[in-house]
């Protein structure tokens, strides 16, 4: 039995990101860095290899906002592609209303608390965001979504 060649299949990059709330207010972050540099949407990153979601999750959110997560529920996944590229993302999303410590910034971007219902209209917010967060409020996960993403040039 011979082995299908690994030309028809996508090299994925896995990212972390959570919704951090509490009091009716949301954390977001204003990328200073690409991808995304200037929109703003929740904070986030690549997992490392050897670590799972949740370990990846937790100190992505510890380097880029400063808080230790207590209790945080798996979301869904958003799975990004282009046409013209053999990288796919894979985008995890969590959940979490029970943090502690102090917040504080990265070289990540600026971190807005911002009210939930005010997010959503924020100038430069992410699509993937305002398309998230309805069904992440509702309560309506784990989400599986995937979208296209527009080709390069």
């Amino acid at each position: 039995m011979t082995s299908e060649p690994w030309d028809n299949y996508a090299y994925t990059a896995l990212i972390v990101f959570c919704f951090l709330i509490k009091d009716g207010k949301i954390l977001l972050i204003r990328r200073a860095n690409e991808p995304y540099k200037g929109e703003i949407t929740i904070p986030g990153g690549r997992k490392k290899r050897n670590e799972s979601l949740r370990d990846a999750c937790a100190r992505e959110m510890l380097e880029e906002t400063g808080y230790i997560l207590k209790d945080f529920k798996f979301a869904g996944i958003l799975h990004a592609y282009r046409a013209d590229d053999k990288m796919e993302y894979v985008s995890n999303y969590f959940v979490c209303r029970d943090f502690e410590g102090t917040l504080r910034e990265s070289n990540e971007g600026e971190l807005l608390w911002v009210d939930l219902d005010e997010s959503l209209k924020l100038p430069l917010i992410h699509p993937f965001y305002v398309r998230l967060l309805p069904d992440v409020l509702s309560g309506n996960y784990p989400l599986e979504v995937s979208v296209p993403i527009p080709s390069l040039g």
